[in-house]
């Protein structure tokens, strides 16, 4: 029989089989058929490279010289039965002719080939052998890591824990049971709940979380230890998943670290009573007390103090002012008679007096009292003085040494006390909670991309940077009279209106003047910053409102904040999200105190969550004047920094089309 080209049948058969058998010879994968008995049949290229024999030396060759395990062997042939001689992806350990040990992944293939020299009838198999050595000595190093990885976490000094959506505990730490007193099998699948003090406060972090997409720093929390002791705890839960091990935080599952701040807060708690414990001290002094700061303003007095500095006069000192306009203006209304005609003169002796300190100076009054004033420098550059009412002691000088001497000792010893939160002390409002209902204007301004910004940096050129960042913007800040309520991170929370204003309209315009000063600001440095090694230049949205808010005094009997509070605050905050990087987003409400002065553009309302209807908003392009006026018509934006090579050609084009109608309409 002859084939279509007049060849033999016979002999195309043979050449098909001599190239079969060349594709299976070099075959990037060991191929090998064996008999029933295990004996070597066929082998092709890569086996022998792979396990180093010659051709001739595994010819007819017992596989099981190969196996490392032979029970595993003999399961594999026990499976290959049950299973009808089919067997993928199993996993043995083979020996080379040298000895050396291989991973290899082993597949049976269920096929039969007829004709030819190599017959896979009668029960024969046929299987694939792929080296998996290097894919396994990696496995076993990942391994290894993640063994090495838990072993960090568990002695890791801050507690680390990993729960389910329920709350329930998957991992913990050492730091975790040594925290709260538990052992190791009682904390497996514990309900977190439970180690809340207030379960309020658990569900508003739980909203929280879900808000922001999983993460949350630097929460500070109330726990229960085991035995129902109270721990004051810093709680942050990070945003990461973990593939792989044991320890899936994949999910939806939430990891978070705790760290144990209870020392901090019991200090912070024994220093706000020692405060406290001081100025009731101070104030139950008989003799006058004040002190001032290095650069002479007044930190704390006592009424004693106010009156014999102003006897007979209801005067509130206010924290803050100079040493000198406080005895200026004693003098000026005819308190101190050596003053008499020669104010001037005798404010000047009196502040060398004040500045170079040395033996008590005593003082005459007008209403024929006499007050001796005993003053002493700090270390820090300020001062601490004690005024004494000594009268009487001047009639009797035998007693004014050990009276003197007494007080001077007082005064040193007062002067230790003064804790450097003293000189903080505002003094310009009751020290108890109190607010009032007032219209202010609100601004939000955060970073844009600060989360990613903080990814790419070291900590310490963060906290330069952010520091940089919060000095620049502060400057600008009270240079418009803004009143910095707090900051949260890289955000500036500040409002204008109180405690001073300038009227409601002008408060608006100065606000809106300072977030438009701020962003020149951020574009001036944004050369400083791109040295600092910071490849986008940082961007800022501003959101600014005008409403009425509630403002005051918030807080405890021990820890109170100067804050605002009211609807008017979140959604001059809601404005801040929707502002564009770089610009200054504002409502209607503030758009209508400012328009008549500053440009803006109208950029269509935007829902708001909390607000039923949707709000107004207005873009701050800018102040009015006649510059600007002559040129409303041309607006051009450019920053080339972050311009691709086709933006920028793109622009190029743009620019000369805009050159050419101009030059046509000249």
């Amino acid at each position: 029989m002859a084939t279509n080209d007049g060849r033999p049948a016979d002999t195309e058969a043979a050449e098909h089989e001599r190239q079969f058998c060349e594709i299976l010879e070099y075959s990037p994968a060991a191929l090998l058929v064996v008999d029933e008995e295990g004996l070597l049949l066929f082998h092709n290229a890569r086996l022998r490279d792979l396990l180093g024999y010659e051709k001739d030396e595994l010819d007819r060759i017992h596989t099981s010289e190969f196996w490392y395990d032979l029970d595993q062997r003999s399961q594999i042939i026990a499976s290959l039965r049950d299973r009808g001689g089919r067997l993928l992806n199993e996993k043995v350990v083979w020996r080379t002719k040298s000895g050396q040990l291989l991973h290899l992944l082993l597949t049976y293939a269920q096929v039969a080939y007829r004709g030819g020299h190599i017959s896979f009838v009668g029960g024969k198999r046929v299987l694939w052998v792929y080296d998996v050595t290097a894919l396994t000595q990696h496995e076993f190093q990942v391994v290894e890591q993640e063994r090495q990885l838990r072993e960090i976490l568990d002695y890791c000094p801050a507690a680390v824990c990993v729960v389910d959506e329920e709350g329930q505990i998957l991992f913990h730490n050492w730091r975790m049971r040594d925290l709260l007193g538990y052992e190791k099998h009682e904390l497996e699948l514990f309900d977190t709940k439970l180690f809340w003090h207030d379960l309020g406060h658990r569900e508003r972090i739980i909203e929280l979380l879900r808000a922001r997409g999983g993460q949350l720093l630097n929460e500070e929390v109330v726990w229960k230890t085991r035995r129902g002791e109270l721990l004051s705890l810093l709680i942050s839960y990070v945003q990461v998943a973990y593939a792989g091990g044991h320890v899936a935080v994949s999910g939806g599952k939430r990891l978070f670290w705790l760290y144990d701040i209870t020392p901090l807060r019991r200090a912070e708690q024994a220093r706000l009573r020692s405060e406290r414990r001081l100025g009731e001290a101070i104030e139950s002094i008989s003799e006058g007390f004040v002190c001032y700061d290095g650069e002479d303003r007044l930190v704390i007095c006592n009424s004693c103090y106010r009156n014999l500095l102003y006897p007979g006069m209801e005067i509130e000192l206010s924290t803050g002012k100079t040493f000198e306009s406080i005895i200026r203006n004693a003098a000026e209304r005819g308190y101190v008679p050596d003053a008499t005609g020669r104010v001037e003169e005798w404010v000047a002796e009196r502040l060398r007096q004040h500045r170079n300190p040395g033996e008590p100076q005593v003082q005459r009054r007008n209403n024929g009292r006499w007050v001796m004033v005993s003053e002493r420098r700090t270390e820090d550059g300020g001062t601490v003085a004690v005024y004494s009412d000594i009268t009487e002691l001047k009639q009797r000088e035998q007693d004014l040494t050990e009276k003197s001497n007494a007080l001077t000792a007082l005064s040193s010893k007062l002067a230790k006390y003064l804790a450097p939160q003293v000189y903080d002390f505002t003094g310009q409002q009751d020290v108890k909670i109190v607010s009032t209902r007032k219209k202010l204007t609100v601004c939000f301004s955060d970073l844009v991309g600060f989360t990613e910004i903080t990814d790419k940096m070291e900590s310490e050129d963060l906290t330069h940077l952010l520091n940089h960042y919060l000095t620049e913007m502060s400057k600008i800040a009270l240079q418009y009279g803004a009143t910095i309520d707090k900051y949260v991170g890289d955000a500036i929370v500040m409002f204008f209106g109180d405690p001073a204003t300038l009227g409601v309209k002008e408060d608006a315009l100065a606000c809106v003047q300072m977030a438009t000063a701020m962003q020149k600001r951020i574009g001036e440095l944004a050369e400083d910053w791109r040295n600092s090694g910071i490849e986008t230049p940082l961007r800022c949205r501003i959101g600014i409102h005008t409403g009425y808010c509630t403002v005051g005094n918030f807080g405890s009997d021990d820890r109170m904040d100067y804050t605002m509070v009211g609807g008017t605050v979140n959604l001059a905050s809601r404005l801040e999200h929707e502002a564009p990087p770089g610009g200054v987003l504002i409502s209607f409400e503030t758009y209508a105190l400012v328009k008549d002065e500053t440009r803006c553009e109208e950029r269509g309302h935007v829902q708001v969550k909390g607000i039923a209807q949707p709000v107004a908003t207005y873009a701050v392009i800018g102040a009015k004047d006649a510059k600007q006026a002559s040129t409303a018509l041309l607006r051009l934006e450019l920053d080339a920094d972050r311009m691709s090579g086709d933006e920028r050609k793109a622009a190029a084009d743009t620019l000369r089309r805009a050159l050419e109608t101009l030059e046509k309409g000249v």
